[in-house]
């Protein structure tokens, strides 16, 4: 017993140096390895606290993380008040931020870091509810790699291939190329089972891509952007294709999910195979075609722009599209040779799926539209033995059978419902509406009067955002006048009536506007730029997202913001409408604050480029924005400045536009320091107030006694409580931090030089403190015995029991000393929520790690640090500790 309760004494006051599973260094390797929560597949614990930092083992690969499963007490696209797992993708030279997410509820996750980068994960549990925890892989890559890069097609079961992180966004940057192959005479076959890739003009920025061959130089199948819910098919005429996925360091999406499968090559004759037919299948691609319902798709002669087509050609494609809809089909080029009556060679449009259904036209110069009256048509091009020419290249498109409108650039144009100001039962019309490249659809609706309900599901006015009603909702609306905007050069509304009460209808108008909303500006010296809002001074239009990109080519200059006119939604988080600043270093963006109601931006960037984001939703609009950037050095007073102080002299120091609110992601350095020999520096609070939290990780003051090039942490503070201290020396640092959440009135601080404070002449009481410490010991062993004999228990460590079992709760009076390494917390990205339960452990874990109670050596967990023959030192990690063995 006495044993027993000798052992619980020292794991009670020792327990902190033995270190779980969790609290590592793991290393990625090519191959996938995985960590977990605690007891997983068992649920975690309460009041828990680990970290994981992950590191390539390879010098100059990237690390990418992969969640495979999460359930974690909370809801995603919360803030995870609860239990959270808080990943950040930091730099390892200055440990600064570049990326970070707070994860909780069911989600999926994928992230890249970039060189010289790496992962530290964070899991901190409160007191309450535990649930399943999380599973993620991990690995390392050169940055250019997206999995295998060669994959073999099954002429028996279809294979899916999906984008980097599916269905969590794809990463900026990524250029993944896959080649699939199959067996001599098999043809590839590939059903994209769904697809949001970010949308640009000609597929710009990113995109898929499909080459009929095994390089990415092959005759493209097509290239695709933007959403669909459409199924599409793409089919090789030999047996490789090679799938190209790009994405440029703007904007992602969800990225695609698609199948692959190998089946046998048709031929159009089963007895005989002539010159033309070979022609044919070597290069006219796939002879299916399913027109998109939202975006146009491009078909061009076998060569085309490059080579000339050649003799004795039949190509022949079929062109399909869902039921209810007509291929339109706008011819871009045709050079071929010339006939007055297209004998020689042609191009055929067919009003079906075969070649022999009633001709559309036939063609050998000029260019047109063709529309079917059916949801198929067939193209064929035919070419005799003797000249030739670039050939052709056209568009084609799958449109509904209503109406196909155009807005105008310079005028209004009206829409109404039938009839109107009377309107029928049971109708369903649908209106295209289509703008140049570059512009955007508004609509003004005028009059609207239908049978009203609540959610307006009986008779409705709905706007898409693209040319199908299964695009993004716009907005659906049985009363009231507004105004909508599309993001895109398409909009598609549909007009709903049921069989009951009828009212007078609708009347709107529309009008193709310039986006107004995104370009790229360059400032001189002595120049000033403007930007304002959509419409401006008008009202903004709902559903706007805007983006300006700001910069200058003077060495050594900033960008400088300033209001001059500043209203929108106001919201506490403006999560509503708002505009949003960003620093931007190559492809590197770091948000500089977001601003909303009648407080703009007043700030500046770090470098030589800034971006501006105003987004605003579907609801209220105001008069919006006006901002003046200009071009000029840095204005350092603003965020740290160094500070010499005289005898007899105080200085100041302000957050960033005090006494206003301090702007998110602000990190601000000042170094305070004396002449004066043996004094040192005081600081008091004169005005103070920070967003508050235990550990004030989120927003804080954080001082540093600097000795030389040796600084040591003298506190953090954060909250109404600012600091009251002094430094040991004749220098002290404070820097201040706030994360990319809500923002406060900031603080004010005083400093002196002044004499440092006497110490106390009272000697110590050294034997009351060596007895109070003893008799301590001794009642923590009574108490521990006293456990022991009524129950046992298993508890897991962390490396630091005090950030592992702190409380939730807030702590205004208390100063906080924490380590110089900070981990703010950030919003939640609302990620596609997973409803499947755990995967087996055994399935997916290649090592086991010891139970979470199970004390385990620092020298089987902590990474081994050894010197390299250039004296620099590399590290060993542990992957999935497994303890000692």
């Amino acid at each position: 017993m006495i044993i027993s309760c000798f052992i619980g004494v020292c794991v009670l006051l020792f327990g902190p140096l033995v270190s779980s599973a969790c609290n590592v260094t793991l290393y990625a390797q090519g191959e996938p390895l995985n960590f977990t929560s605690p007891n997983y597949p068992g649920n975690y614990m309460s009041n828990d606290n680990c970290y994981w930092d992950i590191y390539p083992q390879t010098r100059g690969y990237n690390v990418i993380l992969d969640m495979v499963f999460s359930d974690i007490e909370g809801s995603s696209g919360s803030n995870c008040p609860y239990d959270a797992l808080t990943i950040y993708v930091k730099n390892n030279g200055d440990q600064r931020i570049g990326e970070s997410k707070r994860i909780c509820g069911q989600s999926r996750l994928n992230l890249f870091t970039r060189e010289d980068q790496h992962i530290h994960a964070m899991f901190e549990t409160d007191g309450s509810v535990t649930r399943g925890g999380f599973l993620i892989k991990y690995y390392e890559t050169d940055g250019h790699s997206c999995g295998l890069s060669d994959l073999s097609a099954s002429s028996v079961a279809w294979t899916n291939l999906t984008s980097p992180g599916y269905p969590s966004n794809y990463s900026k940057n990524p250029n993944c190329q896959w080649t699939i192959s199959a067996p001599v005479g098999y043809e590839i076959k590939v059903e994209v089972v769904y697809f949001n890739v970010e949308y640009s003009t000609a597929c710009s920025s990113d995109y898929l891509l499909f080459s009929d061959g095994s390089t990415s130089f092959a005759a493209q199948l097509g290239k695709y952007c933007g959403r669909s819910n459409i199924t599409r098919v793409v089919v090789s005429s030999r047996n490789y294709m090679t799938i190209t996925f790009h994405t440029d360091g703007s904007d992602t999406a969800l990225g695609f999910n698609l199948k692959y499968k190998a089946g046998y090559r048709t031929t159009t004759s089963t007895t005989t195979t002539t010159t033309t037919e070979i022609t044919n299948g070597l290069n006219c691609g796939s002879p299916l075609l399913r027109a998109s319902t939202f975006t146009w798709r491009h078909l061009s002669s076998p060569g085309y722009p490059n080579h000339n087509y050649r003799n004795n050609m039949d190509c022949r494609w079929t062109v399909s599209a869902p039921a209810g809809y007509k291929i339109k089909v706008e011819i871009i080029v045709l050079s071929v040779e010339f006939e007055a009556t297209c004998a020689f060679d042609y191009l055929l449009f067919s009003d079906g799926s075969s070649s022999f259904a009633t001709r559309l036209g036939k063609y050998c110069y000029g260019t047109r539209n063709v529309v079917s009256s059916s949801n198929a048509m067939t193209i064929t091009f035919h070419t005799d033995g003797s000249r030739t020419d670039r050939g052709f290249s056209l568009k084609y498109m799958a449109r509904t059978s209503g109406s196909l409108l155009s807005a105008s650039t310079s005028t209004w144009s009206i829409l109404s419902s039938p009839g109107y100001p009377n309107y029928n039962n049971n109708m369903d019309c649908k209106w295209t509406i289509s703008a140049p490249a570059g512009y955007k659809i508004k609509a003004e609706i005028i009059a609207l009067s239908l049978e009203y309900e609540a959610t307006c599901a009986r008779d409705y006015l709905l706007f898409s955002d693209g040319s199908s009603s299964y695009d993004t909702k716009l907005g659906k609306y049985c009363t009231g006048t507004r105004d909508v905007v599309s993001s895109s050069n398409a909009m598609t509304i549909t007009f709903h009536t049921d069989g009951s009460v009828t009212g007078r209808g609708f009347s709107l108008k529309y009008m193709a506007r310039t986006s107004g909303c995104g370009t790229d500006e360059e400032i001189n010296e002595y120049e000033t730029k403007y930007i304002v809002s959509p419409d401006y001074p008008l009202q903004y239009p709902s559903n706007a997202n805007c983006s300006w990109t700001i910069s200058t080519r003077l060495e050594g200059y900033v960008i400088h913001v300033e209001v001059v006119d500043f209203f929108l939604e106001p919201h506490s988080l403006c999560s509503y409408d708002y505009v949003q600043l960003y620093d931007v270093t190559g492809t590197y963006e770091r948000s500089l604050g977001r601003w909303c109601g009648s407080n703009g931006p007043d700030t500046q960037s770090t470098g030589m480029s800034m971006k501006v984001r105003f987004l605003s939703d579907s609801s209220n609009t105001f008069k919006g924005f006006k901002l003046a950037f200009t071009a000029g050095e840095p204005t350092s007073s603003r965020c740290g400045t160094d500070e010499e102080i005289n005898e007899y002299e105080t200085k100041y120091i302000e957050s960033p536009n005090y006494p206003l609110q301090y702007p998110s992601n602000a990190n601000c350095s000042w170094t305070i320091s004396s002449r004066l020999e043996g004094y040192v520096i005081h600081v008091e609070v004169v005005d103070f107030y920070l967003a508050r939290d235990g550990p004030c990780s989120y927003d804080y003051v954080q001082l540093y006694d600097v000795t030389g090039t040796y600084e040591r942490s003298l506190g953090r503070w954060c909250g109404l409580d600012g600091p009251d201290t002094q430094s040991t020396g004749m220098s002290m640092k404070v820097r201040f931090h706030s994360d990319s959440s809500s923002t406060f009135k900031g603080f004010k601080l005083a400093f002196t030089a002044v004499e440092p404070a006497s110490s106390s002449s009272v000697s110590p009481n050294l034997g009351g403190i060596i007895g109070g410490v003893f008799g301590g010991i001794v009642g923590v062993a009574i108490v521990t015995c006293c456990c022991c004999g009524i129950c046992s228990r298993k508890k897991s460590t962390t490396n630091d029991q005090s950030q592992g079992n702190r409380s939730r709760e807030v702590y205004l009076n208390t100063i906080y000393t924490v380590p110089v390494s900070n981990y703010p917390p950030t919003t939640a990205t609302t990620l596609p929520a997973m409803f499947t339960p755990p995967p087996a452990y055994s399935e997916v874990v290649k090592d086991d790690p010891p139970p979470y109670c199970q004390a385990v050596p620092l020298s089987d967990i902590l990474p081994v640090v050894t010197s390299s023959s250039n004296g620099a030192s590399s590290y060993q990690g542990i992957d999935n500790p497994a303890g000692p063995s």
